[in-house]
């Protein structure tokens, strides 16, 4: 389940092994660890797939989420030098502002919950985006061959940008244009947890198409593997 299990259980891989003083805390890693492992009986509480698409699934993820926030919040107070939490709150501070929205503000929550016919349509598609904008996240961060800070800005943002037009064209295929532009801004917030780059927004669509690697990698397959995905299911 991308939206919930992806921003909280993949957290701890990034913060494993980052830091001596995150090593040095066997005792609070342990109680973090047993703290998470609470979080998978919570999701399949009901068949929480894709994005929340039911006040019920909601409920769920919001349970879910402000217990895995608890969570890292002790394990970030305890065991963190204030460098890393730092960074621990830039990563996660995405999630946190949407699911605060979603799971403390009515007016937000309503406006949400009236577009959960076209959220259960998309919910495949929107795990297909997500996987693929991770998997190229991962494979970005990953390469060290000849790649400077500001190509790999690019790369980062271009990917986000694809994410976002994935979403928007799985949308706007199967629901009204109101409800797709709702959604995309949902994962443009979610997917600053990977992606927390405000150079982004200097970043056009322009810029990616004539990046070499993110030309057919982002930018182009996304989309169109999206469109072939939604033409074969019909």
């Amino acid at each position: 389940m991308i939206l919930v299990t992806e921003l909280l259980l993949l957290m701890i891989a990034a913060y494993s092994s980052s830091s001596d003083d995150i090593i040095q805390c066997d005792k609070n890693r342990s109680s973090l660890n047993n703290c998470l492992s609470k979080l998978p009986d919570m999701l399949h509480q009901t068949e929480l797939q894709g994005i929340p698409s039911s006040k019920k699934d909601v409920d769920v993820a919001c349970s879910s989420f402000k217990t895995g926030m608890k969570c890292f919040d002790d394990y970030s107070r305890h065991c963190l030098a204030v460098s890393e939490q730092k960074k621990l709150e830039d990563y996660i501070v995405g999630a946190r502002y949407t699911f605060r929205f979603l799971c403390d503000d009515p007016a937000f929550q309503a406006q949400y919950l009236k577009y959960t016919t076209c959220f259960k349509g998309i919910t495949r598609d929107w795990d297909h985006c997500a996987n693929t904008f991770l998997r190229l996240v991962k494979e970005e961060m990953s390469r060290t061959e000849n790649i400077t800070a500001s190509s790999r800005l690019i790369e980062l943002c271009c990917a986000k940008h694809g994410f976002l037009k994935c979403i928007y064209v799985a949308s706007r295929l199967k629901c009204h244009k109101e409800e797709a532009i709702f959604i995309q801004r949902i994962a443009d917030t979610l997917s600053s947890t990977r992606v927390y780059l405000p150079h982004c927004e200097q970043v056009g669509t322009d810029i990616c198409s004539h990046a070499p690697y993110v030309t057919s990698s982002v930018a182009i397959t996304l989309v169109f593997s999206v469109v072939t995905a939604l033409r074969r299911s019909r």
